[in-house]
This record gives C-alpha cells, sequence and structure tokens, in this order.
C-alpha cells in the first residue's frame, strides 16, 4: 500500500475512534475495561511463565545445547542450522507473537540469517498450549475439541514449514553462546523482557478492542458476523465470543481455529513491533498465517 493510502487509513481510523468516544464514551470505557479483564484472566496467566521460561533458556545457555541436540533433525526436515531449531521449539512450547521475538533477537546476534529469519516467520506462528486447553476449552465447554484444534494449529504450521523450506540448506555461522549468567542474574532479566512484552500486547488488545466494539455498535451485527469481525481484529476477544453464538459446536470450532491461525490483527501487530528494527519483512508473516489458516481448515474438515 502507497503512503499517502497508508496515511489517509490512519487518519479515516482515528477520525472514526474519536467519534466514537463522543457519541458513545460508555462503550469506549467498558471495552478498555473488558480488554484488561480478557488480559488479565486469560492471557497473562497462560502466556506469562511460558515466556519466562523460554528467556531463561536463552539467558542460561541451556538454548545452546538444545540447538545442538536437535539441529540434526530440523537441519533434515526444515533445511535450517544455528538457532532456528531452539526458536521452532520454543515457539510451540510458550505460543505467539514469542517466536517473532526470539527470531528477531537470534538475527540480530548473527546466529541466523536474514533468508532464515524471514523464512521462520512463516510458520513459528504456534498457540500457547495452556491458552488452547484452558481458555478455549472452557469456553467452547469441549476439552477433546481443544486438543483437536491444538494438534491441528501444531500439524499446519509443521505441514506450511516443510512445503515452504529452503531448497539448499541454510547454514548460520553459530550458535548462540549465552551462557555466562547465572539464574539469579538471568531471572530479573528474563522477567523485564517478559513483561515490555506484555504490556504492548496489552495495548493492541485494548486499542483493537475499541476499534471493533465500535465497529460491531454503530452496524448492529447479529452475534456471528460480530464474533469474525472481532475475532479479526483482536484473537482474544473474538474467541470470548464464540461461546455466546447460538450455532453448532463444529462451526464455534472452526471459528476459533480460523482466529487462532490467522492470529488477527492484534497478534500482527505484536509481530511488526518484534521485528521493525531488525528489518525483517512482514509480508512472510502475513502470507504464512494465509496459508497457515487454509491448511488447518482442510484437516479441520476431514478429521
Amino acid at each position: 500500500m502507497k503512503k499517502k493510502y497508508q496515511e489517509l487509513l490512519a487518519v479515516l481510523i482515528i477520525l472514526f475512534i474519536y467519534l466514537g468516544i463522543f457519541v458513545n464514551p460508555n462503550l469506549i470505557i467498558e471495552s478498555g475495561i473488558k480488554s484488561i479483564t480478557i488480559f488479565k484472566e486469560k492471557l497473562f496467566p497462560s502466556i506469562f511463565p511460558f515466556f519466562v521460561l523460554a528467556s531463561l533458556l536463552l539467558e542460561l545457555g541451556i538454548a545452546n545445547k538444545l540447538s545442538i541436540k536437535l539441529n540434526p533433525i530440523f537441519k533434515r526436515v526444515f533445511h535450517v542450522e544455528g538457532n532456528s531449531s531452539f526458536i521452532i521449539l520454543v515457539s510451540i512450547i510458550s505460543g505467539f507473537p514469542s517466536g517473532s521475538k526470539y527470531i528477531a533477537n537470534s538475527y540480530k546476534e548473527n546466529t541466523i540469517n536474514k533468508d532464515t529469519a524471514n523464512y521462520l516467520l512463516t510458520f513459528t506462528h504456534f498457540a500457547n498450549p495452556l491458552f488452547i486447553l484452558g481458555t478455549c476449552g472452557i469456553i467452547l465447554n469441549s476439552l477433546s475439541l481443544a486438543y483437536k484444534i491444538l494438534i491441528i494449529e501444531i500439524v499446519a504450521n509443521l505441514i506450511l514449514g516443510f512445503i515452504l523450506r529452503p531448497k539448499e540448506i541454510i547454514t548460520s555461522k553459530r550458535i548462540s553462546t549465552k551462557c555466562n549468567n547465572t539464574f539469579l542474574e538471568a531471572l530479573p532479566k528474563a522477567i523485564n523482557e517478559v513483561i515490555k512484552l506484555l504490556l504492548f500486547m496489552l495495548g493492541s488488545i485494548t486499542f483493537f478492542m475499541f476499534f471493533s466494539k465500535l465497529i460491531t455498535s454503530f452496524l448492529a451485527l447479529n452475534p456471528l458476523l460480530e464474533s469474525i469481525i472481532t475475532g479479526v481484529l483482536d484473537m482474544t476477544s473474538g474467541i470470548s465470543l464464540v461461546g455466546e453464538i447460538n450455532t453448532t459446536l463444529y462451526i464455534k470450532g472452526m471459528l476459533v481455529l480460523t482466529f487462532i491461525t490467522f492470529g488477527s490483527f492484534s497478534v500482527h501487530l505484536q509481530v511488526i513491533n518484534n521485528i521493525k528494527e531488525e528489518d525483517l519483512d512482514y509480508k512472510y508473516f502475513f502470507l504464512g498465517r494465509i496459508i497457515e489458516t487454509a491448511i488447518a481448515l482442510v484437516l479441520y474438515i476431514i478429521f
């Protein structure tokens, strides 16, 4: 999109939100409170411990040892070396947007090159397992369906990574050698980094909650369309609305899976924030989400 069109779109969005503030200020206040509640009750408890543990693995040098052990497998499957195996593993364990964060860090430290970083952006978009099994399982009132969504989401990403893998193995110069910190030195640093990431996440969720609530209130949509629009803008808010829809469990599961695999523009903004300083290409992440969503929906229908 050309710069002048981007500026025009930004102005229209800002004016729309300003209009909403004056027309319905209570809606804005309620949206802010709801976004904080969702973050406090559903996101922070499931994401914070995994992010801290992943940071500790990196700071204590355990990531280095894991990469050395796993490299032969990931090298054969995905044609990558260096810190790539750790990035893929921690993305599966802790969930997005940790993948983009560790991709940017590894590229900055020269443990992966730019081609590898852009390639990893396409498929290291794994949802936090605790969020799917806990929050989504409760909303859907079906733990078995939550497990199905989790497995399909992981498999869809791995299939995508295999399909898009480089023809030749991308060789990195070295593996991260961070191992000088003690546990008491690494823990405060890990917590500080994670808090900074989570605060930006809260901000992006709140902004898109404002935006989605204004759109749906002006258009007076039915619950299904409201959940779809909200889920495209902010995944967590959209998933929360799925439980209120009067439809089959099968459709509810499909909506939740779609929101998770696409990620919503709120998650996309978090990824852009993580990679912007390293000049990595967001289009790889965006195209990856489109293809992953298609693969996931096919697997969902088949199984």
